[in-house]
């Protein structure tokens, strides 16, 4: 069995070397997320609360390097395009996501971005646009620029909202401890979704864990396992990483009001199609 935070390998990235980064995507099973995290916070013996000096530095702007695959935004970069999800779906949920790869194959595609509403968590890690990462001793910020989306992650010892005051968030309810240079993060109370356009959907049951940190002078990563008893039959890991952005160096984080311009409206068949002003819907 791996061991919970096993040292990530290096090697270097495609902006940093012309090489793939690997490291083991392997982690042990757990049976809730919570155990995951609490073995991760034992090994750490409680993990620390730091100091700003003592803050890893993940200054800058950022972008995914899952585009670099050459094909869409897939939840695990090392998915087949052309074979099945590397999600182990239920015979339930699989079955609903080959019908909706059925649906896209005939124009049939619906996105709750466009209707203005967020993609949400764990979708957010997936999202192409420019994100910035902002990193304080009581609360870690993870923004991105599509619907000016954000996480706050809470580093200050609090556990999660109580059962009897929660209820389903777009990024939901995210806490977390400093292991070295690796941020630990467990999320609740999410609502469900999609992991990405043609790829499989997830419950309002889903929880996660995340391990993140800086794996070179510009490359940051995010391991992750998905916990979701009501779509799949056992915990998921994948990887995501990020490449910093310093062309053009002028580049800032905008303010993405996407109701302004979105005509975008849902049909009687599940896809959606393009409104022009004074036409009705």
């Amino acid at each position: 069995m791996t061991t919970p935070g096993a040292v990530w390998a290096q090697a270097p990235s495609l902006r940093e070397g012309g090489g793939k980064l690997y490291f083991n995507k392997t982690v042990p099973t757990y049976k809730t997320s919570w155990e995951h995290y609490q073995a991760l916070k034992a090994k750490a013996r409680g993990g620390v609360r730091k100091t700003f000096a003592q803050l890893p530095d993940w200054t800058g702007r950022w972008e995914g390097d899952r585009r670099l695959k050459g094909w869409g935004y897939a939840f695990d970069l090392d998915e087949n395009p052309d074979g099945p999800p590397s999600a182990p779906l239920n015979a339930e949920y699989m079955a609903k996501f080959k019908k909706k790869m059925e649906d896209y194959k005939k124009g049939v595609e619906w996105d709750n971005l466009s209707y203005c509403l967020p993609a949400g968590f764990p979708r957010w890690l997936t999202e192409p646009r420019p994100r910035e990462f902002i990193l304080r001793p009581e609360q870690v910020w993870l923004s991105t620029e599509q619907q000016s989306e954000f996480r706050r992650i809470y580093t200050d010892g609090r556990g999660h909202v109580p059962d009897d005051e929660a209820y389903p968030l777009w990024e939901g309810d995210s806490v977390g401890f400093w292991d070295g240079d690796t941020l630990v993060v467990h999320t609740n109370n999410l609502k469900d979704g999609q992991y990405q356009r043609q790829q499989p959907d997830y419950t309002d049951q889903v929880t996660t864990v995340e391990e993140i940190r800086r794996t070179g002078p510009n490359r940051i990563e995010d391991r992750i396992t998905v916990y979701d008893p009501g779509s799949l039959t056992r915990p998921w890991t994948t990887v995501h990483s990020y490449h910093r952005v310093t062309d053009p160096p002028t580049l800032r984080i905008n303010m993405w009001s996407c109701s302004e311009n979105n005509n975008v409206v849902k049909t009687a068949d599940g896809t959606s199609t393009f409104v022009l002003p004074g036409e009705p819907g």
